[in-house]
């Protein structure tokens, strides 16, 4: 009788897992388009009693006495959540490149070779121009053209500062764009902190907490985007025997630097330009802004290598200066092939000194003893002074002494030379076929880490803009490579822990059975029974 009854617990038992599966699986089928939700799967063990009772013989059989449902687990692929988020990371770093060099695209498209109307671009259309007006001036007497000539040295000045104020314009939008980008991060680094705590407590609990895992793994994937991270899971002794899950996530770049610690997060900041808007981590604190026992007391300014994502290419396009970067300004090893912003205003700036300098040279006519005997600088930084020690593009302007009619153009390099005599004439001229060395270190501040370009004005203008174009394809290239691993990678992942209709549709007939089948032999047992009582014969 005892092993009769003993069947309806077994029975019971059964009917109480297929329902509890059947639960599942509607669960996970009504999530299937819930974004970052995980697969779940009951989780069942065999009922059988190990200990030997005193009534025990060995002419028995021992039978398991039904199923046990411990719980409920998601379907999750550790090393395939490691690899998506490198792959994250690449996609994030290659995508935020990208964007801005297409930003710099659309200015400098116009300085150098264009399209549509302005073939030649504005600077090198104008450059064009100057050189005519001298060629014209060389065959008809520069009388003529030193006014048309003046003005359109003006007007090439006026368009290396409007392309340098554009320039400056992107750098003021991308320490916006930076400052919004570590915003976003500390929320991110802030929510998953608050929802370790969350987990934390719910696991002391008992409750396995599945949704406040999924909210977390989404925003562990947001985060791999703007940094490459590492995520470690380990238990966490919280007394009495009782252990719990602890989260911990680190770079994954540089020092692994810790940036949440179970509930302690860290808090990102950005530097001025003076500081070369380095990114600089606070010490890890807690929810009512307790600092963690280990936690040093100042902020860590994190290092050119420390980050790799989205955040660094951001910062990267406010402070790379390629060949113009000054030795031993940064320890990054890869600076001198890294360009954003401030190479092209450094190379714009190369290329505004350099012709100023040469033409100015070309102006000042000096005696057998090196004494000025006529002439004087032409371009200054500056419309109000003559001086011309530190033009750039955003500075240049014609000179005081030009714009005034005290200097003019030297047709000749001889004073008492005839009115038809244009030999110095002939050397501006020839001044826009010339190659010339564009040195980094005349624009940089100091000791440039790059070599000097040698080449005329419009190779300088098509160089920089080949520059940017190799840069636009070699970085369009690594994005549609780490799109595709990326995309590869969230199908395997998807794969493991995202929810499939047909898999779920077997999962239901399968618990749907098991539940017909589990009340069946309710019926059977009953029936049983009930010979067993009511047909014996007293």
């Amino acid at each position: 009788m005892s092993s009769t009854f003993g069947s309806f617990n077994t029975v019971r038992l059964g009917i109480y897992a297929a329902q509890k599966g059947l639960d599942v699986t509607g669960n996970n089928i009504t999530n299937i388009n819930t974004a970052g939700y995980t697969r779940q799967r009951l989780d069942q063990v065999s009922l059988i009693t190990s200990a030997s009772d005193r009534y025990y013989s060995p002419y028995k059989t021992r039978v398991g006495q039904g199923v046990l449902t411990t719980g409920v687990s998601q379907l999750r692929d550790p090393g395939l959540d490691i690899a998506y988020r490198n792959a994250s990371a690449d996609v994030g770093a290659a995508d935020a490149k990208l964007a801005g060099l297409e930003k710099l695209a659309s200015i400098l498209d116009e300085v150098g070779k264009g399209s549509l109307e302005q073939d030649d671009g504005v600077i090198l259309s104008q450059l064009n121009d100057l050189r005519d007006l001298i060629s014209q001036a060389i065959a008809n007497g520069v009388g003529t053209y030193d006014s048309l000539i003046r003005t359109s040295a003006s007007a090439l000045a006026t368009y290396f500062n409007s392309y340098a104020d554009a320039l400056s314009g992107k750098m003021e939008d991308y320490t916006q764009e930076l400052d919004q980008q570590v915003t976003q991060v500390n929320d991110i680094l802030t929510q998953i902190r608050d929802l370790n705590e969350s987990i934390r407590n719910a696991d002391l609990r008992g409750d396995p907490a599945l949704e406040l895992r999924d909210n977390r793994n989404l925003l562990l994937d947001e985060l791999s985007g703007y940094m490459k991270i590492d995520v470690k899971y380990s238990m966490e002794d919280v007394g009495a025997g009782l252990m719990v899950e602890k989260m911990t996530v680190t770079l994954g770049t540089g020092g692994k630097d810790t940036l949440v610690d179970g509930k302690y997060a860290t808090k990102l900041e950005t530097g001025d330009a003076t500081k070369g808007y380095l990114i600089s981590l606070h010490p890890l604190q807690d929810k009512t802004g307790n600092k963690h026992p280990q936690a040093p007391n100042a902020p860590k300014q994190l290092d050119d290598n420390d980050l790799y994502g989205a955040l660094q290419s951001t910062r990267e396009m406010l402070t790379e200066a390629g060949e113009y970067t000054i030795n031993g300004a940064t320890n990054d090893p890869n600076a001198a092939v890294k360009r954003g912003i401030p190479y092209y205003q450094k190379a714009l700036d190369s290329l505004a000194h350099e012709f100023a300098a040469a033409m100015n040279e070309l102006n000042h006519i000096y005696d057998d003893k090196g004494n000025l005997l006529a002439g004087g600088n032409l371009f200054s930084m500056g419309s109000a002074t003559n001086d011309a020690s530190a033009i750039t593009a955003a500075n240049i302007s014609i000179s005081q002494a030009w714009a005034e009619d005290k200097v003019s153009l030297q047709a000749s390099t001889k004073p008492d030379a005839p009115s038809g005599d244009t030999s110095n004439l002939s050397k501006f001229l020839a001044l826009f076929d010339q190659k010339i060395k564009f040195d980094p270190d005349h624009v940089a501040g100091g000791d440039a880490v790059g070599e000097a370009y040698h080449g005329t004005f419009e190779d300088m203008l098509l160089h920089v803009q080949s520059v940017l174009a190799e840069d636009q394809m070699t970085t369009t290239a690594l994005l549609t490579n780490y799109s595709a691993t990326a995309s590869e990678v969230y199908t395997d992942r998807e794969g493991v822990m995202g929810v499939d209709l047909n898999d779920e549709a077997t999962s239901l007939m399968t618990y749907q059975k098991a539940y017909t089948a589990a009340c069946r032999l309710m019926t059977v047992l009953e029936e049983a029974l009930d010979s067993l009582i009511n047909g014996t014969v007293v």
